[in-house]
């Protein structure tokens, strides 16, 4: 999944950390690097805070977290 333009990035980062499979970030070479929740968000949230994240691609193992990562997106409200 490719997200755009995300400003919000304190939200954006808690939805990450609350999700229940693997998260990896998918870089520009095809490289995947796992996001783990305590280091990777700690280092990604201290360097994006403030700065909109122009794009990334994510690769989530549970298809529910790709759900939760819409949801927000979208800024929808989660029946």
């Amino acid at each position: 999944m490719k997200v755009y333009n995300i400003k919000d990035t304190d939200r954006f980062f808690e939805v990450l950390n609350n999700c229940s499979g693997d998260v990896n970030i998918v870089a520009k070479d095809g490289t995947m690097i796992p996001f783990h929740k305590d280091d990777t968000a700690r280092i990604m949230e201290e360097s994006c805070a403030g700065v909109t994240i122009p794009e990334l691609e994510l690769k989530f193992s549970d298809p529910k977290d790709s759900v939760d990562m819409i949801i927000f997106l979208g800024n929808f409200r989660a029946a």
